[in-house]
């Protein structure tokens, strides 16, 4: 497991799982599985820009803490945790 987070990854830990997080910003229901692989245009774990926009306006609306440069370049696991620990102190307690 790496120390180092995809964006893809930082949005299923402070977002949503994979399974829902396509549905939330209106993409087809599996539209994150097709994340997790590259494309000629993108590395393995990134989204394509509409995506990255559309979850940035979710997270904003919802005062989750998601960055642009998360979106851009992932973050490390310990960051992520902490904003994870952070906005959910009892969910994550009861782990």
């Amino acid at each position: 497991m790496s120390d180092h987070l995809t964006p893809l990854e930082v949005c299923e830990r402070l977002i949503a799982p994979r399974k829902s997080l396509g549905s939330l910003i209106g993409y087809k229901p599996k539209a994150a599985y097709n994340w997790v692989n590259g494309s000629a245009w993108r590395r393995p774990g990134d989204m394509p820009p509409d995506a990255n926009r559309r979850l940035l306006a979710h997270a904003a609306k919802n005062g989750i803490p998601l960055t642009a440069d998360h979106l851009i370049w992932g973050a490390p696991r310990a960051e992520i945790e902490a904003l994870v620990a952070e906005a959910n102190p009892a969910q994550v307690a009861a782990q």
